[in-house]
């Protein structure tokens, strides 16, 4: 969205995952995936910036933590017992976010 700075969602970011100083380019590199993927569910529709920056926030922290899930299932660093299954869906957290702003997009749509 025009008008707002990368350095807030960073901050956001930040502090929605709980990640120190550290690790920069991982964090821009997945917010930008984030807002590729946001921006093409949204399409044509406007937003309020601020759900579309916690949109963008929730879909990085779900690319971010992807690399701890491979194949859906969650490195949770227990001893292996408590698999945790999570999508593989990037905009998994998204699409309900957009639906409460009334975006009509997702698994929703019915053409």
């Amino acid at each position: 969205m025009v008008g707002v700075s990368d350095n807030v969602i960073v901050t956001q970011l930040r502090d929605e995952l709980g990640i120190p100083s550290g690790e920069d380019d991982r964090i821009r590199n997945e917010i930008q995936r984030a807002k590729s993927y946001v921006n093409a569910a949204v399409g044509d529709a406007n937003i309020n910036n601020d759900v579309w920056v916690d949109c963008v926030v929730a879909c990085a922290a779900d690319l971010f933590n992807s690399r701890n899930a491979r194949f859906g299932v969650l490195n949770a660093g227990t001893d292996g017992l408590d698999a945790v299954r999570i999508s593989n869906d990037p905009l998994y957290s998204v699409w309900p976010k957009l639906r409460a702003a009334g975006v009509l997009t997702g698994r929703q749509v019915i053409a």
